[in-house]
């Protein structure tokens, strides 16, 4: 399952044949880099322009039906996730994610709506990325400002427990812009944590944590 420029596409993986397809077209310019998340029967798309859609895969045949649509000018309060770089993750009945401004949100997984955001993650900005990966009760952040956050991600909170930083954000993927980034995503392996900017990786040991 994967998005393309227009739309959202189930595939035969061996032969790559077509099994459906859900129309999801591009605005302003093809911009789907958060990968789609598979929860069970649902599957959850998210991107800058279109804001976030979750689909339910057929059981008996391959087919997909929509279930929800949020994007910020179809929404009264403007509430909505439109993710950019970081992919959001399912956690239960809920969806957390941060938005193409770094803006971090928990939406109900039934409905898309809104429940809190933070902006203390990652300081906010245009394409400002977190990446996600849940870990038991709690979440590992990895920000573009080189630091790694420990957090639990609850329907009530964002609540830090702790942050450390791990590397200094480089410029050739923002030349002259908040002074560099760091857009990969890290690794987790062995109680360690792998993360690297455009000069150098990095391993931390995790076990203290």
């Amino acid at each position: 399952m994967c998005q393309t420029g227009d739309r959202i596409v189930g595939l035969n993986a061996p032969r790559g044949a077509l099994l459906w397809e859900y129309p999801f077209p591009w605005k302003s310019w093809p911009i789907g880099i958060a990968t789609p998340v598979v929860h069970g029967d649902l599957l959850l798309v998210s991107d800058a322009h279109q804001g976030t859609i979750l689909l339910r895969l057929g059981r008996d045949k391959p087919s997909v039906e929509k279930l929800w649509h949020r994007k910020q000018k179809e929404v009264p309060d403007g509430k909505a996730l439109h993710c950019l770089i970081s992919t959001p993750r399912i956690d239960g009945r809920h969806i957390y994610g941060a938005d193409a401004r770094g803006v971090l949100r928990c939406l109900r997984l039934d409905t898309g709506e809104q429940l809190w955001e933070d902006r203390s993650a990652v300081p906010e900005n245009n394409f400002a990325t977190i990446h996600l990966v849940g870990n038991g009760d709690r979440t590992w952040m990895f920000n573009e400002r080189g630091e790694l956050l420990i957090a639990q991600l609850t329907p009530q909170s964002f609540r830090e427990i702790s942050r450390a930083k791990l590397l200094e954000p480089t410029r050739d993927q923002m030349p002259g812009r908040r002074g560099g980034v760091t857009w990969s995503h890290p690794a987790f392996a062995y109680r360690h944590v792998f993360a690297r900017n455009d000069k150098e990786i990095v391993c931390a040991d995790l076990t203290a944590k």
